[in-house]
């Protein structure tokens, strides 16, 4: 028995050598079978667009957003009440707060003081500029739905402030204001304050506002108040606060802008019907790479102290145009290229593989200087208040005046699909 077991595996290990040397001796051909059906079904393209066929491109200026039914200023919520002006960008910004009713019962007024405190450092516009210098105005029609203030709406000052704070520090700023102007509005449903900068502030500074998220640091009317227990403290915060710019700079011929709380944006209409046309792209294309390309000019780019304000910009989509502020989509913030800093990217090959499968005709994308999501009256908005940072990107227009095409914004399109 162990004879032919040894045998056996002798004859095997014979036909595996020879079948080794069989293989290696054979000459290595891709077979030609199927090959008809499987040569050149895939084909794929890369374009670039950079032409109106492509783009409308239009700038958009939010002051009010719809909340729950209502229109609000689009500050309502924000977590800072920005106070100053920048007069080398035309900038300038107030902010306005609701006082509440200070009833009978509660006494006759002694004194009354503003209290306005910094939650953290920050400072745009001349970093060797430190002033602060306000005035505190009494304003009587100030509504949620305020979206502009003026001269016209400044009545009489009734406190002020002035002094050095550095950039880099929080402070306490206390203004006390004049009893005899707001004791008996005090007792109206019309009193607000409107805070606004003198002609020494030339930079924008940063007050938390009572949506900061820490009510030990939202802004407080401190009264002293005589009533039938004696002499007392009262503090009450604000009904509701929020900042207006009241003014901005002149575009640069030739570029458009983004701005944060004033919520300048620029409304991008890519025309996917022409798209489709131009391609001869079907439903079942891959959208391999979607690059939406902006160039930014450096020269009027300006930033706060604050790191969280240097990122990027960011693209917005707006999935229902026809309806005010119905759920605008955050889709990412722009990479900027290695070799340009200047020249911003958003991958947007999801959205346009979408609409080519659904059948839209059109993208409508919002780009702005941020975007944040806010809560008001149980209604989620999108904005961007947490930051006054301005963009310039070259090329808005198409026409023969643009000073170098190559600048102006790019979609660079990667794609593939069975023929």
């Amino acid at each position: 028995m162990y004879k032919y077991q040894t045998l056996w595996k002798r004859k095997t290990l014979f036909l595996i050598a020879a079948l080794g040397v069989l293989v290696s001796s054979c000459k290595e051909e891709i077979s030609g079978v199927g090959s008809n059906y499987l040569h050149d079904t895939v084909s794929s393209g890369i374009h670039t667009f950079a032409d109106s066929t492509i783009f409308n491109f239009q700038p958009v200026l939010k002051r009010t957003i719809l909340a729950s039914g209502i229109n609000l200023n689009i500050n309502t919520a924000a977590s800072s009440l920005f106070v100053g002006k920048v007069s080398s960008e035309g900038l300038e910004i107030w902010s306005a707060l609701k006082i509440p009713i200070l009833t009978d019962s509660v006494g006759r007024l002694l004194a009354d003081t503003l209290i306005l405190r910094m939650r953290y450092p920050y400072h745009y516009g001349d970093p060797s500029d430190q002033t602060i210098d306000f005035s505190v105005y009494v304003n009587t029609n100030l509504t949620t739905g305020t979206s502009t203030l003026a001269k016209s709406d400044l009545q009489q000052i009734v406190g002020s402030f002035s002094g050095i704070v550095r950039k880099d520090t929080v402070k306490t700023i206390l203004v006390a204001l004049d009893t005899t102007i707001l004791n008996p509005l005090l007792r109206t449903s019309s009193l607000s304050l409107i805070i606004v900068p003198n002609t020494p502030m030339n930079t924008l500074r940063a007050f938390a506002s009572n949506e900061n998220g820490d009510n030990t640091f939202s802004p407080t009317m401190k009264f002293i108040v005589n009533g039938a227990t004696g002499v007392s403290t009262k503090t009450y915060n604000p009904t509701y606060d929020f900042f207006v710019e009241v003014s901005d700079g002149q575009v640069q011929p030739g570029e458009f802008i983004t701005r944060g709380g004033y919520a300048m944006r620029e409304r991008i209409v890519v025309r996917i019907d022409s798209m489709r046309n131009q391609l001869k792209l079907n439903p079942f294309v891959t959208i391999n790479s979607a690059i939406l390309q902006v160039q930014s000019d450096l020269k009027y780019h300006t930033t706060s102290n604050v790191p969280l304000d240097t990122i990027g910009p960011s693209l917005g989509y707006i999935p229902n145009n026809s309806v005010a502020d119905s759920g605008h989509t955050f889709v990412t913030y722009g990479t900027s290229s290695t070799t340009d800093q200047s020249r911003y990217g958003f991958q947007i090959r999801n959205l346009i593989e979408s609409a080519l499968r659904n059948g839209q005709d059109s993208l409508v994308l919002e780009l702005r200087s941020g975007f944040a999501y806010r809560t008001i009256s149980g209604s989620t908005v999108d904005v961007e208040d947490y930051n006054i940072n301005r963009w310039s990107f070259y090329g808005a227009g198409y026409g023969s005046s643009d000073a170098d095409k190559a600048k102006r914004p790019k979609l660079v399109l990667t794609f593939s699909y069975l023929r």
